[in-house]
Formats: structure tokens, C-alpha cells, sequence
């Protein structure tokens, strides 16, 4: 079982990537498909499918599949919890 300290470093280090924060702003009004992310951050479709499989293995990020897009929408529920752990982490 991972510690509170190891939880928070690996959260810090998926979101410290500037387009994968970026991501995570962009989609927390509405669920998103990636043919509208990777234009957003002005980088390829390959590289922000990429982005978003690294949000996904941390539950950042839920995919549904619509038709022929898969869309994304932000995790409340799991960012909530690792946000919480952030603040008791550190606790200023």
C-alpha cells in the first residue's frame, strides 16, 4: 500500500506535465473529444491521446465511447481525493 507521500508524488508528477494541467482545465466544464483537445494545446492527436492516458491511469480522467469519438471528461471524485491528500500532505 502506498503512502500518502508517494500518492501525492505521483500526482504531482502527472499533472506538472503544462499540457496535461491544460487538459484538465479544458475539460472541467464539459466532456471534451480529443479532435478538439489536441487542437486547443496545439499539438498532434498522437501526442495528446498520449497525454490523456497518462490521466487515465490515475483515474484523472473517465473516457465514453459516442459513436465514433471517444470523449473525456474530468474525474471529480478521484481529483477531489488527491487533492485532499495533497492538503494533509502538506498541511500549511
Amino acid at each position: 500500500m502506498k503512502n500518502k507521500i508517494d500518492i501525492t508524488s505521483e500526482f504531482l508528477k502527472i499533472i506538472a506535465d503544462a499540457n496535461r494541467l491544460k487538459i484538465l482545465v479544458f475539460l472541467k466544464d464539459k466532456p471534451q473529444c480529443v479532435c478538439k483537445i489536441f487542437p486547443m494545446l496545439k499539438i498532434s492527436q498522437k501526442l495528446a491521446s498520449h497525454h490523456l492516458s497518462q490521466l487515465r491511469k490515475l483515474d484523472l480522467v473517465k473516457q465514453k465511447r459516442n459513436g465514433n469519438f471517444m470523449h473525456y471528461n474530468i474525474n471529480k471524485k478521484v481529483l477531489k481525493k488527491y487533492m485532499h491528500i495533497l492538503n494533509s500532505t502538506i498541511k500549511i
